[in-house]
This record gives structure tokens, C-alpha cells and sequence, in this order.
């Protein structure tokens, strides 16, 4: 599913340094049978690492799927699925090999390239950015300009790029800003605090405590990132190109497979994070899927990239002076938008 089209990949710059792997190992052995034969063998797994940037729930719900459906074995990959927390530092380290691939958000990737990374996307899952900011039903803010000129108090992580855009954006107001904790009972017992939120998730638990919320997601202020961000290290690429490929296929037939039923892998998911009410994890499947699968996936397939959305990721970076120099967008990332497929 790396693009080949030239605003969408620069495919001399893929064919240059991938080249094609067979799908799995074999691994030889001389002994023999009593008649002599040699034993059949089986194709070895190669082991991966995938680490995510939080806890088992819906927004990996098709990474698990490909796992339990076995679709990650299929390709040639005993995968090991590594769940991450506000602390763990994915970015780092899948740039230091420490696992072979990571989820980030979009504009993170932007940044640490320039600080030194050298980090490539292979697979989106988020179309639309499910970061929003929930106020309670009862708020009297109709839109995020709105809270953001008023004088409430948010519980943000204030360095967050969807932020930083919203502080350039709406510059008046008041505002009051305390640290982000994931804390819900905090926020439940507040009725004027408005909290950083990821859709599926804090609303969704919320709701079932019976607490209504309203969600302003950041796309309404034009800030709309891919999310959600499977990222390798271009020297594994290069030296992976096939493995790559592999990879994106099954998590692309997980996705699809999660997207059709989520069920089965949410209760997978409910006994690594019993923290989430499988309730929670089913509600959060259903009000995620628009801003996972869309007309767009439909072209280019599911986690699919175009040069045109990392060209805009850029220029908001830069415009957030996130980035001092804007790199060139079709290095961010790879994506054959006409076969579907990596190459």
C-alpha cells in the first residue's frame, strides 16, 4: 500500500532501496528419516514488536484482530503486540530498534524527524483525528471557539501539536489550563471542566457512568492529522521492504476484519485492559468507524496516505513552529495508492 504515483510516493527512492524478501525463512535440516528423506519442514516465524502508544482498545482494535485471526502469522510474523501507557516513549523506541514498529500521532512523526529520527509512516489508522475536547451536556459553549474565548478551566496537555493549533487559532478568552490525568471522576464531578479527549474512548465511558458530554473534535478548526501512525525506521524499510509490505497487508485485512465485527476482538482486548468495559470497547468500535473507513479508504485502501494531507501536516507544523525547516512530505511516508498493496 506504498504509493508509487509521484505526488504520492517517490518510487525511484523506494525501488532504489527495497528489495523483495521471501515471505518467511526456511530453515534447512540435514537429519533424515529412517528411509533416508529429509523431515518436512515448517516456514519459521519471524518476530516482531509492535508497540502501541496506549492500552488495548478500539483504536487498535485491528492490530489485535490480525492477531487473533492469526493473519499476522500468515504473512511469516510472530507478532508481539506491546501495550504502551502516558510514560512510554514509542517514538524512541522504535528509533532505537528497540521495537520494529510504533504508533504515533502524524505530526509527531514531523517532529522528531527533524530532531534527529529518522522515522517513516507505513499504515494510518485515523482518516479524521479522533482528538477532541469534551465539555458536559449542560455547557453553554456551542463550538470550540467559543469554549476556547471564554474563561474556562481545560484540562489539556497543553504541548500537544492539536493545541498549540487551537491556541494560535482562537488567541482570546481567559482561559484556565490544568494538567491532563485521564482522570474521569475529575472530570464528572466538575460540571464547568472541559477535558482533551480521544472520541472513542473518555466520552464513550463516560456516557455508560451516565454522564452526557458533548465532543468538539479538532477537524472543526482545521486541524485534521492523520492519527493513529504505524512508523518504522527507514533503515529497517530498506532492509525489510517485503516484511513492511507483509505487515500492512494483514493489518489492513485485521482492520477489516475488526470493522465487520468487532466483537470477538474486544473481548480479547477487555481481558488486556479490564480497566475498559467491553460495553465501553463495543460502543467505542461503532462511533470510531467514520473516522477510520471513508470514501477515501475506499480508493486507497484502509490506512492509506496521500502526499496531499502529510503536504498540509507539514505546513501546520510548520506554521505551529513545531518544525524550523519543512521536510519534504513524500519522505514522511509510503503508499501505493493504485495496487492497494506494499511494495
Amino acid at each position: 500500500m506504498f504509493s508509487s504515483a509521484p505526488r504520492s510516493l517517490s518510487a525511484l527512492l523506494f525501488a532504489a532501496f527495497i528489495a523483495l524478501v521471501p515471505a518467511c525463512d526456511q530453515r534447512s535440516d540435514d537429519s533424515g528419516s529412517a528411509d533416508g528423506t529429509a523431515a518436512a519442514q515448517k516456514p519459521s516465524l519471524r518476530p516482531i514488536k509492535l508497540q502501541l502508544n496506549w492500552v488495548a482498545e478500539p483504536e487498535f482494535g485491528g492490530f489485535y484482530a490480525a492477531q487473533e485471526r492469526g493473519l499476522f502469522q500468515s504473512e511469516g510474523m510472530a507478532m508481539e503486540m506491546v501495550q504502551g501507557g502516558p510514560d512510554v516513549p514509542t517514538a524512541q523506541l522504535v528509533a532505537s530498534g528497540k521495537v520494529d514498529f510504533a504508533i504515533v500521532a502524524g505530526t509527531q512523526a514531523i517532529e522528531l524527524n527533524e530532531q534527529g529520527g529518522d522515522l517513516v509512516a507505513i499504515y494510518a489508522v485515523f482518516q479524521s483525528n479522533p482528538m477532541g475536547v469534551m465539555v458536559h451536556e449542560s455547557s453553554p459553549h456551542q463550538s470550540l471557539m467559543a469554549l476556547w474565548e471564554s474563561d474556562s478551566t481545560l484540562s489539556i496537555q497543553d504541548g500537544l501539536a492539536d493545541f498549540k493549533w487551537l491556541n494560535a487559532r482562537f488567541p482570546g478568552g481567559k482561559r484556565k489550563i490544568v494538567p491532563y490525568t485521564s482522570n474521569l471522576a475529575q472530570f464528572a464531578s466538575q460540571p464547568t471542566l472541559a477535558s482533551q479527549c480521544f472520541v472513542p474512548s473518555e466520552p464513550v465511558a463516560l456516557e455508560l457512568q451516565g454522564i452526557k458530554t458533548r465532543v468538539f473534535l479538532m477537524n472543526e478548526a482545521g486541524f485534521d492529522p492523520y492519527n493513529c501512525v504505524v512508523v518504522t525506521t527507514r533503515g529497517f524499510l530498506k532492509e525489510n521492504g517485503d516484511l513492511c509490505r507483509r505487515f500492512v497487508r494483514a493489518s489492513a485485512a485485521g482492520w477489516r476484519a475488526y470493522l465487520n465485527d468487532a466483537g470477538p476482538t474486544n473481548q480479547a482486548m477487555a481481558r488486556l485492559n479490564p480497566a475498559m468495559k467491553i460495553e465501553a470497547m463495543d460502543r467505542g468500535a461503532v462511533i470510531q468507524r467514520p473516522l477510520i473507513e471513508n470514501d477515501e479508504t475506499k480508493r486507497i485502501g484502509l490506512g492509506g496516505m496521500r502526499y496531499a494531507r502529510w503536504e498540509e501536516m507539514v505546513n501546520q507544523s510548520a506554521e505551529l513552529a513545531l518544525i524550523k525547516k519543512k521536510p519534504d512530505p513524500q519522505s514522511l511516508f509510503f503508499w501505493d495508492t493504485e495496487s492497494g498493496s506494499a511494495r
